[in-house]
């Protein structure tokens, strides 16, 4: 069967050259972005935790998502059977998991929304945008953590409310 090539014209990005089959489908779309249910996710470079998810169709909707387990090691989620059937999901295996930054112009003060993470089988190219539940998450967790100094002394600034 023949490829379908499409192509995009990224407002942040460029151009794009991409594959039907390497679409992720997000059914419901994303919070805020319900409209928008196909997606590209791009690595931003070898071996770093950062991506660009940008809208197959909308060229001004790019999103930076992150692996969060690069930056909250203990970072976990309860997935229920509902959501598990939404993506067609045989196995957690398949699952990766992704959550939102929100990039101010400073990079160091990015931050991820830790309650809403994006949930993408890797197989099926599916997502959907997973809400915790009773969470101690934030939806701005700082990425970039005070230095183990400040932290031994006790003297990181207190997070604001």
């Amino acid at each position: 069967e023949r490829k379908r090539f499409m192509k995009i014209v990224s407002t942040l990005l460029g151009e794009l050259e991409f594959e039907e089959e390497d679409i992720i489908m997000f059914p419901a779309g994303i919070p805020a972005f319900e409209q928008e249910k196909s997606f590209l996710l791009i690595a931003m470079g070898e071996g770093v935790p950062f991506y660009y998810l940008q809208s197959a169709l909308n060229p001004e909707l790019c999103l930076v998502v992150a692996n969060p387990f690069a930056f909250f090691p203990r970072y976990s989620i309860e997935i229920g059977q509902e959501e598990l059937q939404r993506l067609d999901c045989s196995q957690r295996e398949e699952l990766l998991l992704y959550v939102i930054l929100t990039v101010p112009q400073d990079f160091r003060e990015s931050t991820a929304n830790l309650v809403a993470p994006l949930i993408i089988n890797q197989e099926s190219k599916k997502g959907l945008q997973f809400i915790a539940t009773n969470s101690d998450y934030t939806t701005r967790h700082p990425i970039f953590q005070p230095t183990q100094a400040e932290e031994q002394t006790g003297i990181a600034a207190a997070e604001e409310g």
